[in-house]
């Protein structure tokens, strides 16, 4: 690309081969965009860019090297702009998904949909995934340099759309300010992230800037049965449907859970629209599945495609995986903020014949303030509660573990430091058509304690422990 094309007011003739804010990432006439990031200053490797290649720097202050430099006030905002002109595509019809909980089934249910009336690929927890193919993200929402090639790879295969999942750290790292939305799904806020916005208002004002990029056009679906959502069109112009069990434009009618799934009918502005159903578990399923509904139809495609596009999302990477073995359930699944645990928990107990055995902890280094709220609802929906290491990193287990406990006055629990010796007690003191639910980690294969990573898996340790 024409260095004209992302500077008109630079007059060389000079072809961009590529951008970055990585200075070992960087070749021959490349642009280095020197960021600072929470460990470490991009301006401190300009000189590693420089003999890389770079040919131009961005910086926040004015550079005395021997290459053509520009000073620019925000550099991490300025490399979002640069990457989204110098990766071209088209339209792209994208929806951002955000919340507390269920974004990454929402997402996924309706990709599903789009998928079978057109086409479309998804980002998120589980990666960018689009014709078959599926790419690891350490981000939930990833960084531009990151979005912007996907979009790009998306158009050359005549992708119409893009779901995606917009994180509260997403936004707040500027990392989708130069993407443009559709529309957005609002699925909830729960206690979690605190750690970062200090309050439940701050949370939500950081959701609404998401709501601030939908114009006049857009449409935005909300979950009408969480308070916060009425404070939406304070944000914006655009259309706004409402969906939940108890008011909106979209209203469960009636509904059957159980343990292989659910059916649900739903009324549309005081009309039937039909009987659904789902392979996905509990009542917070049918939530994820009706905002994915509710937008869908709002866009005019047909229910037989919707319903469609429900029915061939079976299961969700890292939500509700279930192995049984000798009359014992085990349930493992990613919840990890006190309103996931209480509402995995919640629907369990419907289908429950013995007791429900809860193996749990609280992630390191996150929202402290969460973590007695877990450890009550942990212990008040459970029949035995093992609190236990769930990737500490650099923060002390014991103060973890403490935190998850201290409001259990006069309660009985366990307390293990090993997560692996904690799922093998839930399977010694399991008995016939009990139910041991294992949460905060889903499939992930490893657990951080320091700076260290060990191989770890609940489901194979699970497995191991219920067969012997």
């Amino acid at each position: 690309m024409h260095i004209s094309k992302l500077y008109p007011k630079v007059k060389k003739d000079i072809i961009i081969r590529g951008i970055t804010d990585n200075s070992k990432l960087v070749r021959k006439n490349f642009i280095f965009v020197a960021i600072k990031g929470h460990k470490k200053n991009g301006l401190d490797y300009i000189d590693e860019a420089i003999a890389n290649g770079a040919i131009l720097i961005i910086a926040n202050k004015k550079i005395r090297k021997k290459v053509l430099s520009i000073k620019i006030k925000d550099p991490k905002l300025e490399y979002s702009r640069l990457l989204k002109k110098f990766y071209t595509y088209s339209a792209l019809y994208t929806v951002g998904v955000t919340g507390t909980d269920g974004k990454t089934t929402t997402t996924k249910l309706l990709n599903s949909i789009f998928n079978c009336y057109s086409s479309s690929a998804s980002i998120g927890t589980n990666g960018i995934e689009y014709l078959n193919k599926n790419i690891k993200t350490i981000n939930t929402t990833p960084s531009p340099d990151i979005l912007f090639p996907a979009f790009h790879t998306f158009c050359k295969h005549e992708i119409q759309n893009t779901v995606m999942e917009v994180s509260s750290e997403g936004i707040l790292d500027k990392r989708v300010d130069n993407v443009d939305f559709n529309g957005a799904i609002f699925t909830n806020l729960s206690h979690e992230h605190l750690n970062t916005h200090k309050n439940m208002n701050s949370y939500f004002l950081c959701k609404a800037k998401l709501f601030e990029k939908i114009n006049h056009n857009g449409l935005i679906v909300a979950n009408s049965d969480d308070k916060e959502s009425y404070r939406i069109p304070f944000y914006t112009d655009a259309k706004i449907v409402y969906y939940g069990f108890k008011y909106g434009d979209y209203v469960i009618k009636n509904y059957d859970i159980h343990e292989n799934g659910s059916t649900f009918n739903i009324l549309y502005k005081g009309y039937t629209l039909g009987e659904f159903k789902t392979s996905l578990f509990g009542k917070y399923n049918i939530y994820n599945c009706l905002a994915a509904i509710a937008y869908a139809y709002e866009l005019g495609i047909p229910l037989k495609y919707i319903k469609k596009g429900i029915n061939k999302v079976n299961n969700i990477s890292g939500r509700f995986i279930k192995y049984t073995k000798n009359a014992i359930t085990g349930i493992i699944d990613f919840a990890h903020t006190p309103n996931a645990i209480k509402n995995l928990l919640e629907s369990i107990k419907l289908f429950a014949k013995g007791r429900i055995i809860l193996v749990m902890g609280a992630q390191g280094e996150k929202d402290k303030s969460k973590r007695s709220k877990m450890g009550v609802n942990g212990v008040t929906l459970s029949d035995i509660t093992i609190f236990t290491s769930e990737d500490p990193k650099n923060e002390s287990l014991f103060g973890i573990l403490n935190d998850l406990t201290k409001k259990l006055k006069n309660k009985e629990y366990y307390i293990t430091l090993s997560r692996a010796e904690a799922i093998k007690l839930a399977a010694r003191i399991a008995r016939p058509n009990d139910i041991i639910v294992i949460t905060g980690k889903g499939n992930e294969n490893e657990e951080i304690i320091l700076n260290y990573h060990f191989k770890h898996n609940d489901l194979d340790i699970l497995k191991k422990a219920l067969d012997s």
